[in-house]
């Protein structure tokens, strides 16, 4: 054999490099895991790494909620609806608080002597507006509430004229006699409101009655010609009194017991008179 091709030949290996060759093939082989596996193959595809990174990828859209136009025009439709039935029903309310009678003169005697509540001079077919008024000891005055009451208020009387009861609502009242007389009658028929007449030393409540209610230095009286009155004293531990037809009931200041006596003959003709003349027909707009 020549020397060149001696010079040629692959020289067998050391005893080190062959021992390293030993220990290297018993080692346990690598495996790349998947996603440097993945990231190789879209480097493939792509060219380059940066490309396969920035490849898009399907994603699967999350679906949005439908939203709903708000109905505004049905809330506020609503609301419009509550406002007006609000409003209908103040309407309502305050048409019925407001009274459907009013108070009116009837007849004067010295009318020169009587304080009228507004100050104005009175006179017949005048409305009366509320509020304290008085008759001197020469006056009289006779009052009217449309066609349901009437009474007259005799020389030296003084009273608190409340203001005319409501057409629906608002229809109690009552009026304080401070001093004096007053002769009344609903003409027979029921008065349709609450009415209480009042002094200091007690509270009479009408229904439909000819009636007096009067006020001395020592005591109040009422006084029924007929129909019905229920007295309650305020002075004294007295019960109501049911007050029977041509009697009177006296409650006294001091608070001694109520006393019931029948009609004297004065207090006979003055309520006879106020049966007589009982409540006069008004012309419609008077009412």
């Amino acid at each position: 054999m020549s020397d060149d091709r001696r010079h040629n030949d692959p020289q067998p290996p050391d005893r080190d490099a062959g021992r390293a060759l030993a220990v290297l093939s018993r080692l346990p082989r690598c495996s790349a895991p998947e996603s440097a596996k993945e990231s190789a193959r879209l480097a493939f595809l792509h060219g380059s790494v940066d490309q396969a990174e920035s490849s898009p990828r399907l994603v699967k859209p999350i679906a949005e909620p439908i939203q709903k136009p708000i109905q505004k025009s049905s809330s506020r439709r609503w609301v419009s609806m509550l406002m007006a039935a609000a409003l209908g029903m103040v309407a309502v309310f305050w048409f019925g608080s407001q009274p459907a009678q009013q108070w009116i003169i009837m007849d004067i005697k010295a009318p020169e002597g009587i304080a009228m509540a507004d100050g104005k001079s009175p006179a017949v077919g005048n409305v009366l507006a509320s509020g304290l008024m008085s008759t001197g000891p020469e006056s009289e005055m006779a009052i009217q509430l449309g066609e349901k009451l009437r009474f007259t208020m005799l020389p030296g009387t003084s009273l608190d004229l409340p203001k005319p009861p409501g057409r629906w609502f608002d229809r109690g009242r009552r009026l304080p006699l401070t001093s004096g007389e007053i002769y009344g009658t609903t003409g027979g028929q029921t008065l349709g409101f609450d009415l209480v007449f009042s002094t200091q030393e007690l509270e009479a409540r009408l229904t439909g009655t000819t009636f007096a209610v009067f006020r001395t230095e020592v005591a109040s009286c009422v006084c029924l010609w007929e129909g019905g009155i229920a007295v309650t004293p305020l002075v004294g531990q007295y019960g109501i009194v049911n007050l029977e037809e041509l009697h009177r009931v006296w409650i006294y200041k001091d608070g001694r017991a109520p006393e019931v006596k029948t009609l004297d003959a004065n207090e006979t003709m003055k309520l006879q008179m106020t049966e007589d003349a009982g409540v006069a027909e008004l012309p419609d707009e008077a009412q």
